[in-house]
Order: structure tokens, then sequence, then C-alpha cells
């Protein structure tokens, strides 16, 4: 945990103790979402009273809101602009409310933190960015990015790393391994985990080498995630060899120059942004569009062999968190330890109960 002494004393101020205020602050960069268990397992005590008084101070205070399942489990939501203020956490998006999809999905990746706290974390998007300009020299354009228009004039901001997934160095090895992950939640179809792998592949690319884990409930996609991961990375280059290097070129200089293309032509152009995706590909393409680099140069880089990325795609069970929304402890809500627990807290809270859209 990166966690400064700032920000620590920030929310002490706040009137956390050091151990809560460790949570709320994974909880923050992370998730922006949690569940009692979770607090349990973060604190080691099996102790109602312990998370019983957290909870209240957090009730009381108005630094979270909740949303009651037909389990009985509660899912707590950390929205209070003062606890991301204290620790330079103001921006994230995570305070706002969210579908109930991104709510799984954020659990999830917390569980992940959580049980492996001994992990680098590039925890913030201007960290993320930060990291990769200067380690691997890696121009914006080939991060993976999302454009936000304002809504009262035409200004749009570009946001990178929106997914926030982690990403993360192993402190187990020397040097530390660079990991990117994919957290699902329990996704019917791969199609998220396709767009994700090519919104990321110019990074893939620039970094070269790099340890890729798909993190899921269950192993149902696994094997299925692998070979989309393989195919994403490795197969594209080959399928799109009817477009030479040099044809990509004049396509895509044609297409920033707002000229008329075919529509065939639109289709191979997207293909071999896929294929020749990458920093050394964006330089060469950027001096060839301004004279400085000739046909026959672009020639000579197309016939090198292709020097593919190095990776290792592994994969890992996690999400206990998720049964809150089936059976919080395994048993019947209704008796439970933890139904007794939200029964308190509805005395606590006056019943005030935020509906989490799309539950």
């Amino acid at each position: 945990m990166s966690m400064t002494r700032f920000q620590v004393e920030g929310l002490h101020l706040l009137g956390y103790t050091k151990r809560q205020s460790e949570f709320l602050f994974l909880v923050a960069t992370h998730s922006g979402y949690f569940t009692n268990r979770q607090f349990k397992s973060f604190a080691q005590t099996e102790s109602g009273s312990v998370s019983h008084a957290f909870i209240r101070k957090l009730l009381e205070e108005k630094h979270v809101s909740y949303h009651a399942y037909r389990s009985g489990g509660r899912v707590y939501h950390l929205f209070a602009r003062k606890v991301y203020q204290a620790i330079d956490r103001e921006n994230l998006r995570t305070r706002k409310k969210h579908e109930l999809e991104y709510v799984k999905t954020r659990l999830v990746a917390l569980d992940f933190v959580l049980a492996h706290p001994q992990h680098r974390y590039l925890e913030t998007e201007p960290e993320k960015v930060g990291f990769f300009e200067k380690e691997y020299n890696v121009r914006r354009d080939t991060l993976p990015v999302k454009l936000y228009r304002a809504r009262k004039s035409a200004e749009v901001t570009p946001r990178y790393f929106v997914d926030r997934f982690p990403i993360f160095l192993s402190q187990g090895s020397a040097p530390p391994v660079l990991t990117f992950t994919y957290v699902d939640s329990g996704a019917v179809t791969l199609d998220g985990f396709s767009t994700h792998l090519r919104a990321y592949l110019g990074l893939f690319q620039a970094v070269r080498r790099f340890e890729f884990l798909y993190i899921a409930p269950t192993t149902r996609l696994f094997q299925a995630a692998e070979s989309e991961f393989h195919h994403v990375l490795y197969g594209r280059r080959e399928q799109s060899k009817s477009v030479s290097l040099l044809e990509y070129f004049h396509l895509r200089k044609a297409w920033d120059g707002k000229e008329r293309v075919a529509s065939a032509d639109v289709v191979l152009l997207k293909e071999a942004q896929e294929q020749y995706a990458g920093r050394n590909f964006e330089e060469l393409y950027e001096r060839w569009r301004k004279g400085s680099a000739k046909d026959s140069d672009v020639m000579r880089v197309a016939e090198q062999p292709f020097d593919a990325p190095r990776s290792v795609f592994r994969t890992l069970v996690c999400g206990s968190s998720l049964k809150i929304f089936t059976d919080p402890l395994g048993i019947t809500a209704e008796s439970s330890p933890e139904a007794e627990f939200n029964d308190s807290l509805s005395q606590v809270s006056g019943s005030r109960s935020v509906e989490v859209s799309g539950s």
C-alpha cells in the first residue's frame, strides 16, 4: 500500500483509526464499494462489534450509502467528497452511483487487492500515464483512452485507463514483473474482454514483456479467454497480410486528410490499425507522412521479422464477496448475524437505503 502520512492524517482528522483509514484508502482507490465481510477480512477480525462501530460511524457521518439486496446483505458505497479529498482522490469517478454490473466488478477488484497487498499497484490515472511514459517511452496516443465531452461546451477531455483494473509490479521477483489484469464479475460472453484487449493492444506492443491476469469468480470462461487473448495479440497480424505496411500508410494518410475512402478500404484500414499498432509504427508513419522517410524505408521495416510481445497469460478465481447478492453468509439471511447487524444499522441510519441503479 502506498498510502502517505498526509493521507493517513487526513482520514484521522475525520475520526478514523489507522486501520480504518487504510481500508478506506483501498476502497476509494480501487473500488468505491465494499461489504462488511471485506472489512472484517482486512481488519482480520470476526468481531461484529468492530465492524458495527466502523460502519455505524460511516453512516452517521454520511460518508457512505448502501443498498440492501434480497439476500439481506448490503453493499456500501463510499461517496463522500470530503473522504476523497482527504486522500487526494477527489476526481475518481467511484464517488458516483453506478450500474449493478459495475458494482460487482469493483467488489471483485477489491477482493483481489485485499488478498494481494504485497504488490506495488499503479493506483491512479496520472500514476499509470507517468509510469508508461517514463519507463517505456510510450506516447499518450498509444494508451487506452476514452473521450468525454462536456455537457455545456464542446470541450473534449481524454481520460486514460478508465476501466481502472489493477495494474501492478510483482515485488517478489527481480526485476519486478509488470502485470495487467481484467476483472470479470460473471460475464455471459467475452465481448467486453475482446474490446478491452483491443483498447490495450498498442500499449502491449510498446511494453513487449508482461503478464496478463484474467480474474473471475468461476473458471467458466478461462479457456475461451486465453484463446481470445492469443488471437488478439498474435493472430490478427497473420490474418491481415493482405494489407501491407505501405498500403496502410497510404490509406491512413487519405483518411486523415479527409479524402474519400472506399467502404472496403475502411474495413482494411481498421484491420491494419490493429495489425500495426505500436510506437515504432506510429513514429515511422509520422516520418513518412512528413517526407523524412521514403517508401523504401517503410518497405524495409515491413520485411523485418515481427517481434511479438512476450506475454504470460494466467487466470485466477476470485470474487467471494459476490455471495452477498445471494446469501451473505451461506445461511438464511433472516436468521444470520448479518441480518441482525443490518437491522441495528437501520435504526442508526434511519433506514437510509440508497438505490444502486440497475439492481
